[in-house]
C-alpha cells in the first residue's frame, strides 16, 4: 500500500472515530468563518451602496453641504446665473429626510420630471415610472424602501402626513433603492420651500469645475462626492467587529492545533513505526492535513450557512438606509484565505512536534 493511501486511511479513520472532536473544531472554524464573512459581505454591499454611478455631472449646492443625501437649500433662481455662464443643461432637484424619528425617516427625493432620467439610471420592477404631465400626489419607491414597508404598486406612502399614491417600484443598485421620489412640485409643496431646492446638477463642460465656489454661500462639487464620506461613516464600527474576528480566529486557530496535537497523540505509536520502515517525515504533516481538511471543510459549510441565514433574515438597517450584503469573488477568495491561514497556523505547531519526536521513546511508550 502507497505511502498517501496509508496515511489518508489513518487520517479519514480517526476523523471518523473522534466525530465528536471533529465537530466541535469545524463548529470553532465556522464561527470565525461566518463573522469574517459577514462583515465583509457588508462592507462590500457598503461600498456597492455609496458608490456613483452616473459621472460627467457636477452639482451646484449650499457650500455648508454636498446635498447627495439632505441638508442643502438654495435659491431657485440660480439657473438664470447658470445659464447666462452657457451651462447647456439644468436639473433641479430637492433631496431631504422626512419623518419624525429615525424609525420613521424616509429618504425623499423631488425630480424635474422633465430630465431625471439623464440623471441616475434605474429599473422599473412593478409599475411605471413617473412621467411629465403625471397629477399631483404620485410617487415611485426604491425596491429597499418598498421591502422594509411592506409597500407595493398601487398602494399608498405617508410623507410628512400626505398620501402619495405608488406608480412604481425601481431599482438602482445603490442609496437610491431607499428613497421615495416625488416630483419637484410635489416636493417643494410638502417642504414649504416655494422655489427653493437642494441642487441643481450640471454637466461637466469645462464651465465650472470642480471645487469652485458662487455667489450666495454656493460651492461647485463632483456629484456623489458626499457619498464617500458617508461610506467612511461606517468603517469604524465595521473595523471594530474585524477586530473581533480576527479574535475569534487566533482561537478557532490554538483549538485546531490542540485538536490536532491530541489525535496525533493517540496515533503516536503508528506514527513512529512508519517512519523506522521508511515513511518520510512529510507523512505526519500529510496525516494532519487530511484531518484539517476534512474539519476545514465541515467548518466552511457550516460558517457559509451560518452567514446565508444571517444576511437573508437580519437586514442591516441604519437611518433609514438598508445595507445589502454583496457575496462575490472579490470578497470570497480573502475569506478563503482567512481560513486557509486559521488551518495552516494550526497544523505548524502539532507538525513541528511531531517532527521531532524520539521514534525510540515513542516505541517504548507502551
Amino acid at each position: 500500500m502507497s505511502t498517501i493511501l496509508v496515511i489518508l486511511q489513518f487520517g479519514l479513520r480517526d476523523l471518523f472515530r473522534y466525530h465528536r472532536l471533529v465537530l466541535i473544531m469545524s463548529l470553532t472554524i465556522a464561527i470565525a468563518a461566518a463573522m469574517y464573512m459577514f462583515l465583509e459581505v457588508y462592507r462590500s454591499g457598503l461600498t456597492a451602496e455609496f458608490t456613483e454611478q452616473t459621472t460627467g455631472f457636477l452639482v451646484v449646492h449650499d457650500r455648508q453641504n454636498v446635498g447627495d443625501i439632505s441638508g442643502s437649500r438654495i435659491s431657485g433662481d440660480l439657473p438664470e446665473m447658470l445659464s447666462a455662464m452657457g451651462i447647456s443643461m439644468i436639473i433641479p432637484e430637492i433631496r431631504a429626510v422626512t419623518g419624525t424619528s429615525v424609525q420613521t425617516a424616509t429618504l425623499l427625493r423631488g425630480i424635474d420630471l422633465e430630465q431625471y432620467t439623464r440623471l441616475e439610471s434605474f429599473s422599473m420592477l412593478s409599475g411605471r415610472r413617473l412621467q411629465p404631465g403625471d397629477p399631483p400626489r404620485l410617487a415611485m419607491v426604491g425596491v429597499l424602501l418598498a421591502e422594509r414597508q411592506g409597500l407595493e404598486t398601487g398602494d399608498t406612502i405617508s410623507l410628512r402626513g400626505r398620501n402619495f399614491g405608488i406608480v412604481g417600484i425601481f431599482q438602482n443598485g445603490t442609496y437610491m433603492d431607499n428613497q421615495a421620489w416625488i416630483s419637484l412640485a410635489d416636493a417643494q409643496s410638502l417642504l414649504g420651500w416655494g422655489q427653493d431646492v437642494s441642487v441643481y446638477a450640471i454637466p461637466d463642460e469645462g464651465i465650472l469645475q470642480e471645487g469652485d465656489t458662487l455667489p450666495g454661500g454656493l460651492a461647485v462639487s463632483r456629484k456623489g462626492e458626499d457619498l464617500h464620506l458617508i461610506a467612511a461613516q461606517y468603517q469604524p464600527m465595521l473595523n471594530l467587529w474585524q477586530i473581533v474576528s480576527l479574535a475569534l480566529g487566533i482561537a478557532a486557530s490554538l483549538t485546531l492545533a490542540n485538536i490536532l496535537w491530541r489525535l496525533a497523540w493517540l496515533r503516536r505509536r503508528e506514527m513512529a513505526i512508519l517512519r523506522t520502515i521508511g515513511f518520510p517525515t512529510s507523512s505526519i504533516i500529510g496525516y494532519l492535513l487530511v484531518q484539517a481538511a476534512g474539519v476545514t471543510l465541515l467548518g466552511i459549510l457550516l460558517g457559509g450557512l451560518f452567514m446565508l441565514a444571517l444576511t437573508t433574515t437580519a437586514r442591516l438597517t441604519v437611518s433609514s438606509l438598508t445595507i445589502v450584503p454583496q457575496l462575490d469573488a472579490a470578497t470570497l477568495l480573502p475569506g478563503l484565505g482567512w481560513v486557509a491561514l486559521i488551518v495552516l497556523a494550526g497544523i505548524l505547531l502539532p507538525a513541528w512536534w511531531l517532527g521531532h519526536l524520539n521514534l525510540a521513546g515513542l516505541l517504548h511508550s507502551e
